[in-house]
């Protein structure tokens, strides 16, 4: 008995701890102890990432996104790796939970959010607001509820050369 209490307050204690985590890496006033701290809880964040203010980031399964090089997030984007909708209706339903990966030098605009299981490709853009819902190509702009491929990237930035 004395072994399960140990136990349940080890783990009670990491939950708390890993919450101070998650309130302290959303209200941090720089991206680079963002970073830190959502590391701690299990992100794998890779380098010369921008992570704006008020990005939430998977609260109990953070391990479960990855951010690659080059990835900037804009404010109040919403990052979910699980699903406990349909668990809350009949606790019978597992909940879903799955990998949510975002590849080299993408961006996710402010207020976006990426539902769980998806990827999005290398280059691509999330306008602000948009719901992922689906995996994103590489190299396109998406947009929308729920986000559709408006045009490539490359289309996008020919409106920017002389």
């Amino acid at each position: 008995m004395e072994f399960l209490k140990k136990v349940y307050r080890r783990v009670r204690y990491s939950l708390i701890f890993r919450g101070i985590l998650h309130i302290m890496a959303m209200n941090s006033p720089h991206d680079y102890l963002s970073k830190i701290f959502y590391r701690m809880r299990g992100t794998k964040i890779g380098k010369n990432v921008g992570i704006a203010h008020g990005v939430f980031i998977e609260e109990s399964r953070p391990h479960l996104v990855t951010i690659e090089d080059g990835v900037n997030i804009g404010p109040r984007a919403i990052i979910v790796a699980h699903d406990s909708s349909y668990h809350c209706i009949n606790p019978k339903i597992p909940i879903l939970a799955g990998k949510v990966i975002i590849r080299k030098n993408a961006y996710i605009g402010a207020g976006a959010i990426i539902l769980p299981g998806v990827t999005i490709g290398e280059r691509s853009i999330v306008a602000a607001g948009a719901v992922v819902t689906k995996d994103i190509p590489p190299g396109v702009i998406v947009a929308g509820i729920p986000a559709r491929v408006i045009k490539t990237v490359n289309e996008g930035l020919c409106k920017f050369k002389d």
